[in-house]
């Protein structure tokens, strides 16, 4: 009789597999489904997710990802889940750049992957184009990942998230004066910028955004002698994204939060995710994927379904919304796409 059952598809297994986690693929996709003993499986879907919809195209994606020493910890330790947060990192990450398979103009859609601890360390710059040639398989990019987490990231017995968010920055902008040589990248290129409206309390505006998204995650917080900066808070749009692996209530939430851009489309929705438990790996996934595709900002723009609250039940608490990176909306199939989609570079 079968003792494990997949998190996700719901195939069994009479044994465990050597990771713990579902090998039945492309029916389950890769990394989000692990094994349960059917005893503790749950019944229904707590994710509260729906399907995520993206659209091909890219741009530039900057990935800042804490590699420290803590990363290689349990992801949920208080849960069935099998893998450590670089396992974690490293399964959603690969699956969500190769959600970006079928996308048109791979050459001209790039990674910047860099990883951080005491100080960050670009790792490449690749078009996807490239990173597919590399990699038969999400388990080979998933392995890479990994391996560079685990080895490659400097002073690991450190977290310092400014100079993480200023790599993150100064890469940006390079890619908007089209050149990215300097971080052995290409130049010459045009980067395609996007007119979007949006709202806020002088009226709607009309403002420019590139076709870049930067992500950085920590499951701690900055440590070292000087006060959280983030540069990107000096423009007209900010393009970061932020996420925390770890309890809502740990010092390093805020400083994340605090980080992260408002949505130009569903402000005051800001780009800070929370992942928290085995039910956001879905979550984790979407961030991975959509800031991969350049294609949004915040929860709404994932289409995470959220429920409409009636009025007899209690009010949503906003704040406590706000720190999971779910800030209420209508449900995914009510809310309009993002307006800023964008198309890869030189489309």
């Amino acid at each position: 009789m079968p003792q494990y059952i997949c998190s996700q598809c719901s195939k069994e297994y009479d044994v465990i597999t050597t990771d713990g986690f579902c090998t039945n693929q492309p029916e389950c996709e890769f990394g989000t489904g692990w094994l349960r003993e059917k005893s503790s499986a749950k019944s229904d879907d707590a994710s509260g997710l729906t399907p995520l919809v993206f659209d091909n195209e890219a741009g530039l994606c900057i990935l800042m990802m804490d590699g420290s020493l803590s990363m290689n910890e349990p992801a949920f330790p208080d849960s069935d889940y099998p893998g450590t947060r670089y396992k974690l990192v490293a399964m959603n990450a690969a699956g969500g750049i190769w959600s970006l398979k079928s996308m048109t103009h791979q050459d001209n859609a790039w990674l910047a992957l860099a990883v951080f601890g005491g100080e960050p360390k670009l790792i490449s710059i690749q078009s996807v184009d490239e990173i597919f040639k590399e990699h038969a398989t999400a388990e080979s990019l998933a392995d890479s990942i990994q391996n560079i987490l685990e080895k490659e990231t400097p002073s690991a017995r450190f977290t310092n998230i400014n100079s993480a968010v200023q790599l993150a920055y100064d890469i940006k902008q390079a890619f908007i004066r089209g050149d990215l040589s300097a971080y052995g990248g290409p130049s010459g290129f045009k980067p395609v910028i996007h007119p979007v409206v949006r709202d806020d309390d002088d009226g709607e505006q009309f403002i420019d955004i590139p076709n870049v998204r930067a992500l950085i995650y920590t499951d701690g917080e900055h440590n070292v002698t000087s006060a959280i900066k983030n540069s990107f808070a000096s423009d007209e749009q900010s393009v970061l994204i932020t996420a925390f692996i770890g309890e809502k209530n740990a010092k390093g939430v805020g400083q994340m939060q605090g980080l992260a851009c408002t949505c130009p489309k569903h402000g005051p929705a800001t780009g800070f995710f929370l992942i928290d438990s085995p039910e956001r790996v879905q979550t984790l996934r979407g961030i991975f994927r959509m800031a991969s595709g350049a294609s949004g900002f915040c929860s709404a723009c994932l289409h995470i379904e959220q429920k409409v609250v009636e009025p007899a039940e209690p009010e949503v608490d906003m704040a406590e919304a706000e720190e999971t990176g779910e800030t209420p909306v209508e449900s995914a199939e009510t809310v309009d796409p993002p307006s800023d989609t964008p198309s890869a570079p030189g489309s």
